[in-house]
Parts: C-alpha cells; sequence; structure tokens
C-alpha cells in the first residue's frame, strides 16, 4: 500500500474544518409567532417541526406538555424536547 492511499490523520484533520469560517452558529427563526395564541414574541419554546410557543402559553398549558419538568413533548409531532435545564 502506497502513503498516499493510506489515512493521513493531519491531512484529514486540516480538511475538516475548510468549508467553516469562524464559530459554528445556532439556527433560530426570524419571527417567533406563537402556534397557541398567535401573536409575535421576542422569544418561543420551538421544535424542529415548526411547532412554536410562547412562554405565556407554555406556563399555562405545561400540565399537559411535561411530567418532569425537564422536557416538554411537541403536541404536533410528538417529539420530546428540552427546556435547557438538565
Amino acid at each position: 500500500m502506497d502513503k498516499d492511499e493510506r489515512f493521513d490523520a493531519d491531512k484529514a484533520a486540516s480538511q475538516a474544518g475548510q468549508g467553516r469560517k469562524g464559530p459554528r452558529r445556532r439556527r433560530h427563526p426570524e419571527r417567533y409567532v406563537c402556534s397557541t395564541c398567535g401573536t409575535e414574541q421576542p422569544f418561543c419554546w420551538t421544535c424542529p417541526c415548526g411547532f412554536m410557543i410562547c412562554s405565556d402559553c407554555m406556563e399555562e398549558n405545561l400540565w399537559g406538555m411535561t411530567c418532569n419538568g425537564i422536557t416538554w413533548t411537541c403536541p404536533d409531532c410528538g417529539a420530546i424536547r428540552g427546556f435547557g435545564n438538565q
């Protein structure tokens, strides 16, 4: 086996970060519109399926969306999402 056919860790490490410039940025929607009350908010809890719920609506409906206070279940797709308090 020739040297150029073998895995070169230095080359792989240098190629891994070629496409990215600067630190990784989180994706967030341009506007937060609560799916429950329909108002535009400065922040909403979001699910990748597109469901958004504002803090006031989340507080009102918390009894049906969480059983442990650490995670909440999206009512649209059933995904389990964290509150970020772990």
